[in-house]
């Protein structure tokens, strides 16, 4: 019996450790478990804020930092945050027509590897959730407004390290200074990554 108890122990402490250990001595670059990200990129507004197409959009920047836990070779968990900002042309504000647009979202990723060596290419699609906090610059007037996302990307790794390049857009309702409307925000961003 102690012997029968002793070899099933074995067994289950084998079964447990052999992922992490194969984890550690596999050389693909795409058996990672945790990738962080910056990127930089603009931000452009793909419709007018009234029928009549006198209030405007013009086109920004955003940046952006994040970190995705691989659940899955090819399903990944993503939380971020960016900062954008870009301007309202053909509206009466008080104040500037510059605002900050700060988002917070949590993802799920499907991504498509193939590798080539220790050097992968990865496509990939993303959806989400979140917020995002808008600030006229100029006022003291900032609201944060629930936001979901979609995108794709891909990206192109050597090894550890690996560069992509990605647009999402970022849908939530703008609903002040008179506007009622549904806003896509489109960033587009190319940035590195390091995974380990």
């Amino acid at each position: 019996m102690l012997k029968h108890s002793l070899s099933l122990a074995l067994t289950v402490a084998a079964l447990a450790t052999t992922p992490a250990a194969l984890h550690a001595q596999n050389t693909n670059p795409l058996s990672d478990r945790v990738t962080f990200a910056a990127a930089f990129g603009g931000l452009s507004g793909a419709a007018d804020l009234n029928d009549a197409g006198t209030a405007q959009w013009r086109l920004g920047w955003a940046g952006s930092v994040d970190g995705t836990y691989w659940v899955l070779p090819r399903l990944g968990l993503r939380a971020g945050g960016s900062w954008a900002q870009d301007s309202l042309r053909g509206a009466s504000l008080s104040g500037r027509g510059k605002f900050n647009k700060f988002a917070y979202d949590a993802d799920l990723i499907l991504r498509y590897p193939t590798q080539t060596g220790r050097n992968a290419l990865a496509p990939y699609l993303i959806a989400g959730a979140g917020a995002v906090s808008l600030h006229q610059l100029g006022s003291d007037s900032t609201w944060t407004k629930f936001a979901g996302n979609v995108g794709a990307g891909v990206e192109y790794r050597f090894g550890r390290f690996g560069v992509r390049a990605e647009g999402r857009d970022f849908v939530y309702k703008f609903d002040r200074y008179g506007f009622d409307r549904t806003q896509h925000d489109i960033a587009w961003q190319g940035g590195v990554t390091v995974s380990f």
